[in-house]
């Protein structure tokens, strides 16, 4: 059974293998399932949706991408990527609370048409195909709701993108840069996007239909930052995004970054190729209103152009206006051209030239012979049908020539290039599997150039590569194998026989090739040798066996006359040496430790009678002064020392009991001594639930380890000697058990080498991740747009306090963690 995240809510779902839906006990929701063939797959799977369900959607969709590279058929990364495209996430409807998509990255392309969505549906299975179109229909919906919304918006002339709040709630230096340069602009008489102003009046679910309009219609979008990190935002990084997208796909539009207080060489790497604004400088704002004019006022000039010749078209002559065209197409002004090709065909519909000319412009070629150069035939063109529609005899001739001439190159060079790939396959052969592809391929190419002869030279070097093989691999098993190395009933000989043996079969299948005739007349040559030797080794091996047998008999005589001698006395100095040390000595030590107990040496004494190791009743009166020991070792440790107090289960077997706990001394303070588990005790979760940003003062492993986990280990005069230790936190909590926090790791401990601790058996035995690593109490509050982290500090296995610029690993809260108690006792509650 493998276990799968939920792509919806993050849960985790059992999954059997062959299942390609699965419903979430969390959420309930019905999904759709990759196919989970390995593990690496599904922690690509859990780390893409991760950032999907943050609205990270480049992140995620990168990782998608990097799965279709190895299985091109996996449906549901087709369909991530679709939900990454449209920035699709998932809400809570309050009213029946199932999770509901929303947009949050339209389109004007309809999801049915998207290529991502084609190959979803047409690589599920019937289940998920099912799930996969009615949930299409769900967000088609929405984003036609959307699009209607926006179509209504009035278009923007800038658009101001940037980072609202810190991690902490409060507004940053970018909010406040960002509103001066929106009342600069609105002054000067620019429509703005600004979404501390725009979007105030409206609903948080309902800013998509807004911000869409606004980037589809804003000409420039100023992108304002203070820090790396807030440009990269999650949601300042979707907007400029959308931009940059916009821009790419031709959108005439443009984009400035304006940093302060960074080094512009720490802007996001998609900027790299944009001239960057530094609002430190003197006159930046003058500088960059000026700028942004620029560019508004030249598009608006542009547009009064083109509304301009489409006016004045009508009064001029066909002729002059197919002039005209041609004259831009020239020029390489093929939107022009086109332009004017309309003009003409407004007044004269049928009109060959015409369409040549559009012709022209759409594949963007100056003159009529550079249609030649076309990649591919344009014979299913509309405007190339209206040709051949309308055109003259001569015209369709010259143009049937040019598609005749561009398919005959197109061939040429398919023929060409399939060649060269067939020479390149045969330079690269060395099997005789190569070889024989490389021929198949230049088959395919009948008599084309010298392929004949090179698939007759493919398929002989195959055949000798054939021979070479097994050639070769005659001569492997004789290497290193001299018969007259070994001796002559071991097996190393019998194996070395059979190789030989195995190497002449081989030669004898190839004899005419190179020397294996000769090579087979030496290989038997030497297993005769061998065997002669072997019969020679035998006859002598007998007689040596016969006279050491007759020898043996004579000292086996000598030597049971010696040990009836012997072999009495030896057992009685056992038995007297045996009596010493198990009555004798054992005593004393007894009446030692006994004496010692008497005179109220604790320490001694016990460590005296576990010595004895169950001699007469050592164990019970070990037992009947072992708390009196421990509260004495407590008394007398010292800092770094190591004491007993309580019992857990340790050792991960039930049966025999739960095991002694072994405490490090951290630090004696007057009466007081502050203790830490020796070992990880358990695996457990700080808090239960993803995005809980409970602290220590709410969080759930505070409530284990006063209630469970001290009532499981202590009984209640040891629970007396602990004391009620005041935790600063969020809120002021008193707690017998603790976790140290990230000061208190770095104070009594000196070094990582000294934070490393190792994990019981049974704490490794609930160990989810990798073993060593142990939680403290210091919570991490870094905010990722709309997303707060629920991090919570721990050290790793090699001792090191966390990492990043936090300080803190990165450590959900609600994974299982290891758990080291610390706690204070009073001695003076010692008796």
């Amino acid at each position: 059974m493998a276990i799968f995240k939920c792509k919806i809510c993050g849960g985790s779902l059992d999954i059997q293998p062959g299942e390609s839906i699965a419903t979430c006990e969390y959420c309930g929701t019905k999904q759709t399932l990759p196919r989970l063939d390995n593990e690496k797959k599904a922690n690509l799977y859990d780390r893409a949706n991760h950032f999907r369900r943050n609205n990270d959607y480049d992140k995620a969709m990168g990782i998608y991408e990097t799965i279709l590279n190895e299985d091109s058929t996996d449906a549901e990364a087709y369909w991530s990527i679709l939900l990454c495209k449209y920035g699709i996430e998932y809400v809570e409807d309050p009213s029946n609370h199932k999770h509901v998509p929303t947009v949050n990255r339209a389109q004007y392309t309809s999801i049915f048409d998207d290529e991502d969505y084609k190959s979803a549906i047409q690589y599920a299975d019937s289940n998920q195909r099912e799930i996969y179109e009615a949930e299409a229909n769900t967000i088609n919906d929405i984003q036609k709701g959307i699009l209607d919304i926006s179509a209504k918006e009035e278009p923007f002339d800038v658009f101001i993108c940037y980072k609202e709040t810190d991690a902490s709630g409060r507004r940053t230096k970018d909010s406040v840069l960002a509103t001066e340069l929106y009342h600069e602009l609105t002054r000067d008489g620019f429509k703005v996007f600004f979404s501390r102003i725009t979007l105030e009046d409206k609903l948080g679910t309902a800013y998509e239909p807004y911000i869409f309009a606004a980037l589809n219609s804003a000409k420039v979008m100023v992108v304002v930052g203070t820090k790396p990190e807030h440009f990269n935002a999650v949601w300042v990084r979707n907007e400029w995004s959308r931009f940059l997208s916009l821009i790419k796909n031709g959108a005439k539009k443009t984009l400035i970054p304006a940093y302060r207080d960074m080094d512009p060489y720490d802007l996001p790497e998609e900027f790299s190729h944009l001239q960057a604004q530094d609002m430190s400088k003197l006159g930046f704002m003058q500088d960059l209103i000026r700028g942004i004019k620029k560019i508004v006022d030249s598009d608006e000039s542009k547009s009064a152009v083109k509304e301009t010749v489409v006016v004045n078209a009508g009064n001029a002559n066909t002729a002059s206006l197919l002039k005209r065209s041609f004259m831009f197409l020239e020029d390489g002004e093929f939107d022009r051209a086109d332009e004017f090709c309309e003009q003409v065909l407004n007044r004269d519909p049928e009109n060959a030239q015409a369409y040549l000319g559009k012709l022209m412009a759409e594949l963007k070629v100056e003159t009529m012979d550079g249609l030649v150069g076309c990649k591919e035939p344009f014979e299913e063109n509309v405007n190339y049908k209206k040709i051949i529609r309308f055109g003259d005899a001569k015209l369709k001739e010259r143009l049937s020539a040019i598609i005749d001439s561009i398919i005959e190159r197109n061939e040429s060079d398919r023929i060409e290039n399939e060649y060269q790939q067939a020479r390149i396959s045969m330079g690269k052969s060395k099997t005789p599997e190569d070889f024989m592809a490389a021929s198949k391929l230049f088959s395919q190419l009948g008599s084309y150039k010298d392929s004949s002869e090179l698939e007759a030279l493919c398929l002989k070097k195959s055949e000798e590569a054939k021979l070479d093989i097994t050639y070769n691999k005659a001569n492997n098993l004789c290497e290193d194998n001299d018969l007259s190395e070994y001796k002559y009933d071991s097996y190393p000989a019998k194996f070395a026989i059979n190789k030989t043996e195995e190497a002449i079969r081989l030669y004898e299948s190839i004899l005419d090739y190179k020397d294996s005739a000769q090579r087979v007349q030496k290989c038997r040559s030497a297993i005769e040798d061998f065997k002669k030797r072997a019969e020679d080794y035998r006859v002598e091996q007998e007689k040596m066996s016969e006279a050491i047998r007759i020898q043996n008999e004579k000292k086996n005589k000598k030597i049971k006359k010696i040990l009836a001698i012997i072999i009495p006395v030896i057992l009685i100095i056992l038995l007297l040496v045996i009596f010493v040390y198990r009555v004798i000595i054992p005593n004393g030590k007894y009446n030692d430790a006994v004496v010692l107990m008497e005179k109220g040496n604790v320490i001694e004494a016990y460590e005296a009678f576990v010595a004895l190791d169950g001699y007469k009743d050592s164990a019970q009166k070990a037992e009947s002064i072992r708390k009196k020991y421990t509260l004495e070792k407590i008394k007398v440790a010292e800092e770094g020392d190591s004491i007993s107090l309580g019992k857990y289960e340790q050792d991960n077997n039930s049966g025999n009991g739960k095991e002694e706990i072994e405490w490090v001394v951290l630090s004696k303070k007057d009466n007081n001594v502050l203790l830490i588990s020796k070992y990880i005790l358990d695996e457990q979760k700080f808090n239960t639930t993803e995005n809980d940003d409970s602290t220590w003062s709410d969080s759930f492993i505070r409530v284990w380890l006063n209630k469970e986990f001290i009532n499981e280990a202590f009984t209640d005069s040891e629970e007396n000697l602990i004391c009620n230790t005041t935790i600063e936190d969020v809120l002021t909590t008193k707690d017998k058990i603790f976790l140290l926090s990230i000061e208190e790791a770095k104070l009594y401990f000196k070094s990582d080498e000294e934070r490393r601790c190792e994990n019981t058996a049974y704490s490794k035995y609930k160990c989810y991740g990798e073993d060593g690593n142990w939680w403290l109490r210091t919570k991490d509050t870094t905010e990722f747009g709309s997303y707060k982290s629920a991090d919570v500090a721990v050290v790793y296995w090699h001792g090191a306090i966390g990492g990043g610029e936090s300080g803190y690993l990165e450590q959900f809260s609600f994974i299982a963690c290891g758990v080291r108690p610390a706690m204070w006792i009073d001695l003076s509650k010692i008796d």
